[in-house]
C-alpha cells in the first residue's frame, strides 16, 4: 500500500529544529520503517540539512542513499542526486549503459514510500521527460528527489534550469553519488564527473554531499578539492563488512572451474548470486553452462540487445533468475558474489563483493584466482600504461593490481588485507575466522605451496610479469611466486597464436639487429615494434576467432533448450515430440541464422527461443517443428513420433527428418 507523505517541515522553522534527531527519526520510521539511523547517517543528514558540505565514506550496503533521501523530506525544495552511468568492464574497455529499469524501480519504490521522486534520462520517452521539465518550470515543483546523470549536468540548458530553481530558493541539496569517479586516482575515474566542479561556481550556497563506498586517502583529498567543498564535515565509516565471509579458490588447482562453481552454487541452495567476469564471452559461456546444469542463470552485459537486458534484469530482480553473470546492479538479498576472473584493483573487488549481504545477513565472497587470468589482466594494464604518459598516475593501475594479487597469493587474513588497503588498521583477532585464511590456515598454506609448484611447472618462464620495485614479500612476510620477475621470453598463448607469422615478423624486424652488443633498452624497442606490427596484422584474425561460436557453447545451448523443452512438453502433456532431436533442430536454427554474426547474437537468439518455449502452446510447438522439418533433408531420427505425426505427414506431405523419412 502506498504511504501518504508526512507534511514537509515548516519552512520557517530553524535549521536547528529541522535537523533535530527527533524530527529526522520520525521521518525515517514513517517512510522507511527503520527504528533508528545506522553508522554515520544521522551526522551526515544533520550536516547537510543545516547547510554544511559533507564528504561521507560508507561501505557498500551502509545506507548512503538515506543520507540524501531524508533531507528531501526534512526541508522544502528539490534534492538533486547525481548518479553515474553504469560501467561494465570488458577487455579493458568501459562500455556505458544507463540502466533506466533500475532507476525506474528505485523511483517507484520511493513513490511507494510517499516520496515524490523522478529521474531524467535520454532513455525515457519524450513525453515523460517533458512532463518532468514542466513540473520543474512550474514555480512550485512537486518533485522532491531528482536523479540525473553528470552528462546532463554538463549541458547548458539543464544548468540554466538549475540556476532558475536556485534563484527561487527551490534547490535544497546536491548529492553526488559514487563521488570517487571525479578523481583520476580513483579506480573508476569518469571524465564526465569533472564537469561537476562547475556546480559550486553556479550554485554557491547550495550544500553538497559527496558519497562514496571506496576511496583511498589520496582519492578523498582529490574529491574534496575537485568539488570545492567548503569546510566539509568528513565522515568515515569502517570498511569492514563483518557479515561477509571472504574466500579465494585457485583455478590452477581445480580440474574444472565451471564445475566447481556449479557445485558451489548448488551446495548453497536456492540463493541469489552475482558472478563477475572479465569478458562477455566468458559471461555467455558460463551462464549457458550453469543453465545446462539446472541453475537458473542469465548473462547481462552490453553486447545484449536492450530488450533482452531489460528482461534479464527484471527476472533477476523478481527472483525468477537465481544467478546473474557480469552485472553491477544492487539487490539487498544477494547471498553470494563470485569473481570468476581476478578484478583489476582492490577497490573494484571491495565494491563488487560488497553487493553481497546488503541486508546485513551472512553472505559470501568467492574469488576464483588463476595464473592465466592474472597474466591477461597484467597484459591489459601494461598496454594501457604504455599508451599513457610516463607520469606517476599512469602507473597506478599496476600498483592497484598488485594489491589484489597479494590478497590472493598471501596466506594472511583476507579481511585484514582488504581493510589495510584503505588505510584502516584491523587486528587479526577480530576476523573471528570469517575468511578462509583464518578459518583454514593450514589448508590455504598448502594450496599456496601447491600453486607455486604447479605454476612453475606449467608456465615456467613463459608468462608476462609486471616488474615491481617493491620487495618480493607480501604483507604477511610470505614470498610471492608471481612478482618482481623479468618479462624475458614472454610468449603466452593469449599473446601469440599457433601460426608462425609472429615469429617471422620478429625475425625480419629484429633478428639481424638483436646482437649481444645491443643494450636491453634497444632490444626492447625493437621487440616492441615487432609486437606492434604483429598485433596489427593479426587484429582481424583474433577478432574473428574471439567471436566464433565454439562447439562447447553449442552443446551447452542444446542442453539448455533440451531442459526447457522437456519441462514444457511435460507441462503440456505432449508426447508426439522427441525432445532430444527437437532441441538439436532449434539450436541448429539459431546457429544457421547467426553463426556469422557471432556469439552475442547467437546467444541472444538461444535465449529468445528458450523464452518462446516457455510461452508456446501445443499447436504452436507442433506448427514450428513441422515447419522446420520441411526445411531439412530427409535423414536422421524423427522429431515428431507416434500416430499424430503420420497424420501430419499424410495431410501436409512432409518429407523430412521431422517425419522420420
Amino acid at each position: 500500500m502506498k504511504k501518504s507523505p508526512l507534511p514537509v517541515q515548516n519552512v520557517n522553522r530553524s535549521d536547528k529544529n529541522v535537523s533535530g534527531k527527533e524530527v529526522l527519526v520520525k521521518l525515517l520510521r514513517w517512510h522507511f520503517g527503520h527504528a533508528d539511523f545506522r553508522g554515520k547517517q544521522l551526522e551526515a543528514i544533520q550536516a547537510v540539512v543545516s547547510g554544511r558540505d559533507c564528504f561521507c565514506l560508507m561501505p557498500t550496503g551502509g545506507g548512503k542513499s538515506i543520507c540524501y533521501q531524508i533531507p528531501a523530506l526534512a526541508k522544502p525544495g528539490i534534492v538533486l542526486v547525481v548518479s553515474p552511468l553504469i560501467a561494465l568492464l570488458f577487455n579493458g574497455v568501459f562500455e556505458k549503459i544507463f540502466l533506466c529499469l533500475i532507476k525506474e524501480n528505485q523511483v517507484m519504490a520511493l513513490k511507494e514510500k510517499g516520496i515524490a521522486a523522478e529521474y531524467l534520462s535520454s532513455t525515457q520517452a519524450t513525453h515523460v521527460r517533458n512532463k518532468i521539465h514542466e513540473d520543474l518550470d512550474s514555480g512550485k515543483p512537486s518533485v522532491r528527489l531528482l536523479y540525473v546523470t553528470p552528462e546532463l549536468i554538463a549541458t547548458k540548458g539543464f544548468m540554466l534550469k538549475l540556476r532558475k530553481l536556485h534563484d527561487r530558493g527551490l534547490l535544497n541539496l546536491i548529492a553526488i553519488d559514487e563521488a570517487h569517479c571525479i578523481s583520476s586516482w580513483g579506480h573508476d575515474f569518469r571524465p564526465s564527473y569533472r564537469q561537476l566542479s562547475t556546480l559550486r561556481d553556479s550554485l554557491a550556497d547550495v550544500p553538497v554531499l559527496a558519497l562514496t563506498a571506496t576511496a583511498a586517502p589520496k582519492v578523498q583529498t582529490d574529491v574534496i578539492e575537485s568539488l570545492s567543498l567548503r569546510n566539509p564535515l568528513v565522515l568515515k565509516s569502517s570498511f569492514n563488512r563483518p557479515n561477509i565471509f571472504y574466500e579465494v579458490r585457485y583455478k590452477d588447482l581445480i580440474d574444472n572451474a565451471y564445475t566447481d562453481l556449479c557445485n558451489l552454487l548448488k551446495s548453497c541452495g536456492n540463493i541469489c548470486a552475482i558472478i563477475y567476469c572479465l569478458e562477455r564471452t566468458t559471461c555467455d559461456d558460463l551462464s549457458l553452462h550453469l543453465s545446462s546444469t539446472g541453475i537458473s542463470s542469465a548473462a547481462y552485459h552490453a553486447g545484449l540487445n536492450s530488450n533482452l537486458r531489460s528482461t534479464v534484469l527484471d527476472d533477476w530482480l523478481s527472483s525468477k533468475k537465481q544467478v546473474i553473470v557480469a552485472t553491477g546492479i544492487d539487490k539487498k538479498d544477494v547471498r553470494m558474489v563470485c569473481h570468476f576472473n581476478v578484478p583489476k584493483s582492490m577497490e573494484s573487488f571491495y565494491q563488487e563483493s560488497g553487493r553481497a549481504g546488503r541486508d546485513q545477513l551472512p553472505s559470501r565472497s568467492v574469488l576464483y584466482y588463476g595464473v592465466d587470468d592474472r597474466k591477461k589482466m597484467e597484459f591489459l594494464l601494461r598496454n594501457s600504461e604504455n599508451k599513457k604518459s610516463q607520469s606517476s598516475s599512469s602507473k597506478k593501475p599496476t600498483s592497484d593490481f598488485e594489491q589484489i594479487v597479494r590478497y590472493c597469493e598471501g596466506s594472511g587474513c583476507r579481511r585484514k588485507k582488504i581493510l589495510e588497503s584503505f588505510g584502516e588498521e584491523f587486528p587479526v583477532q577480530q576476523c573471528n575466522k570469517t575468511c578462509d585464511a583464518c578459518k583454514h590456515p593450514n589448508q590455504v598454506a598448502r594450496s599456496l605451496e601447491e600453486l607455486t609448484t604447479t605454476a612453475s611447472r606449467r608456465h615456467n618462464s613463459s608468462r608476462v610479469f609486471i616488474t615491481s620495485s617493491s620487495d618480493n614479500k607480501t604483507n604477511d612476510g610470505q614470498y610471492s611466486e608471481f612478482w618482481n620477475r623479468n618479462e624475458d621470453g614472454s610468449n603466452s598463448d593469449e599473446e601469440i597464436s599457433d601460426s608462425d607469422d609472429g615469429a617471422d615478423v620478429v625475425k625480419s624486424l629484429a633478428g639481424p639487429k638483436l646482437s649481444r652488443k645491443l643494450g636491453v633498452d634497444e632490444k626492447l624497442v625493437l621487440l616492441e615494434r615487432a609486437e606492434e606490427k604483429y598485433n596489427e596484422s593479426n587484429k582481424q584474425v583474433k577478432k574473428s576467432e574471439k567471436n566464433a561460436i565454439s562447439e562447447t557453447l553449442r552443446e551447452s545451448s542444446k542442453q539448455r533448450l533440451l531442459n526447457e523443452l522437456t519441462k514444457v512438453l511435460q507441462l503440456l502433456g505432449v508426447k508426439e515430440i522427441e525432445s532430444q532431436n527437437a532441441s538439436e533442430f532449434l539450436e541448429n536454427e539459431c546457429y544457421r541464422k547467426y553463426s556469422k554474426a557471432g556469439k552475442s547474437f547467437y546467444y541472444s537468439q538461444i535465449a529468445s527461443t528458450v523464452r518462446w518455449l516457455g510461452t508456446a502452446t501445443r499447436d504452436e510447438l507442433m506448427t514450428r517443428l513441422s515447419s522446420m522439418a520441411r526445411e531439412e533433408e530427409p535423414s536422421g531420427e524423427p522429431i515428431l513420433v507416434t500416430e499424430p505425426v503420420e497424420n501430419i505427414r499424410r495431410q501436409k506431405h512432409i518429407y523430412s527428418r521431422a517425419t522420420g523419412r
